[in-house]
């Protein structure tokens, strides 16, 4: 297909605005530097150099795979692959190129699969789209873990969100680094995939945008196999490809998806190339002013001081992500706790650091399972609040009460006593007024602004 067919680009930039495209990134489409360099070419070489493994004169270049196989035939610990890759992404790990922020760049994508362990992709969102501060959310896939889904379907993602496929770079052997590491991944998704519920019905409802894997062919067919949980011949949804300049491609893979399933298209292209002509294009249409809304200048932490805190039932989770997004469009910076808290973080000691320390504002979503339940952790957290809010001096807000619920009488029966001073807005499902809004940033400012 010619790269420049206008239909082709037409066609497939109406199907991202839409919502309907995902983009799966592979090896292939890691950069960084302002040059552009790929990635995991520099990643094997200083992998090599970890290990103790030396370049053998007029050699091709090995990848990790190679490296891999031959730390292991050499007699070496399978667990250092991990332990010395982790502390390379760690201490190491380069800024991200100028072809990841192109794609970073387009607001359409709000989830990215990658196969790929490092963090240059969320690291390239950041800067794009959140002026540097680390608001993309992350997850990864293991075939041992418990929480391996999205938080949420594409459609209700409120952050961009970037999903490890084969898992994210730690010291413990929990992501691919060789082949038979992507065997069992592959195979841990293929048994596990109906469970992720998310993930499922977000796969086998879009297309994908596939770019720069650097798998062998048969595994690139049995991913997008598992991923659409059917026949690839039977594909209705367009597929679309950026795998590098026709002739380095396997005859193989070129014959079957432009063959066996004529909807699914490879371009001979590299995967640079055609994510820049894709930016250039979507910029087009998409002038900088219709972009995501600037946000209150605060300081780089894992939860940024002075953001909103948010503290509702799980029954109550989709009033919650209605008021973020419209606080957020206002440009009010809000802390998400099912977002920040990872896997494994003392969550406890987190939130009770972030309410009774770091955030600037909070809000009591009060509905009818707040008042109904007596005990529950979010009395614990309106508990710290109030208490910190005696603090204050007379006038300041700081804990603002939201009646979620119509029915709720006023005043109501489970907020702390120390807190039932405070006025309560209503706001029915979540929905906040521009005027609530607006005003929930204007005290955001003045506590950004308070001397410390």
């Amino acid at each position: 297909m010619d790269i420049s067919a206008e239909d082709f680009w037409e066609d497939l930039l109406t199907y991202i605005d839409n919502g309907s495209v995902i983009p799966v990134l592979g090896q292939g489409t890691i950069t960084f530097g302002e040059s552009d360099q790929p990635f995991y070419g520099w990643l094997a070489r200083r992998f090599a150099e970890k290990l103790g493994i030396p370049r053998e004169e007029g050699a091709p270049e090995a990848n990790l795979n190679d490296i891999a196989c031959q730390h292991l035939l050499r007699g070496g610990a399978p667990n250092l692959l991990y332990l010395r890759l982790s502390q390379i992404i760690e201490k190491e790990c380069p800024a991200p190129g100028p072809t990841l922020e192109a794609l970073a760049g387009i607001h359409a994508f709000k989830l990215f699969l990658t196969t790929t362990f490092d963090p240059l992709l969320e690291r390239a969102i950041d800067k794009v789209r959140y002026g540097g501060k680390p608001r993309t959310t992350i997850g990864a896939f293991s075939p041992e873990a418990d929480d391996v889904d999205l938080p949420a379907r594409m459609a209700d993602l409120q952050e961009a969100h970037v999903h490890h496929l084969l898992g994210r770079a730690s010291p413990k052997p929990n992501y691919v680094v060789w082949e038979e590491d992507a065997m069992e991944f592959v195979c841990g998704l293929q048994r596990r995939l109906e469970k992720m519920e998310n993930l499922a019905r977000d796969l086998h409802q879009h297309s994908l945008l596939v770019l720069g894997l650097s798998f062998s062919d048969w595994l690139v067919r049995f991913f997008l196999r598992t991923a659409k949980q059917q026949r690839l011949s039977q594909i209705t949804e367009l597929q679309y490809m950026a795998e590098g300049p026709k002739e380095s491609l396997p005859a193989g893979m070129v014959m079957f998806f432009g063959g066996l399933a004529r909807n699914v298209t490879i371009l001979p292209t590299t995967p640079a190339a055609f994510i820049v002509e894709l930016a250039r294009r979507w910029e087009a249409l998409h002038p900088a002013a219709e972009q995501e809304p600037k946000f209150l200048p605060l300081p780089d932490r894992t939860m940024p001081d002075h953001a909103i805190f948010i503290s509702y039932a799980r029954e109550d989770e989709e009033a919650a992500r209605v008021l973020k997004a419209a606080l957020e469009k206002a440009g009010c910076t809000v802390w998400y706790d099912r977002e920040r808290l990872k896997p494994g973080a003392h969550w406890h000691a987190h939130l009770e650091d972030a309410v009774k320390d770091r955030c600037g504002l909070f809000i009591s979503l009060i509905s009818p399972t707040t008042e109904a339940t007596p005990e529950a952790y979010y009395h614990l957290e309106r508990n710290w609040a109030a208490e910190r809010a005696s603090r204050f001096s007379e006038g300041e807000e700081f804990y603002l009460p939201v009646v979620i619920d119509s029915m709720i009488p006023v005043p109501t029966l489970r907020e702390p006593r120390l807190a039932r001073k405070y006025q309560a807005t209503q706001l029915p499902g979540g929905a906040a007024s521009e005027e609530f809004a607006q005003h929930v940033r204007r005290l955001q400012e003045i506590r950004i602004q308070a001397p410390h």
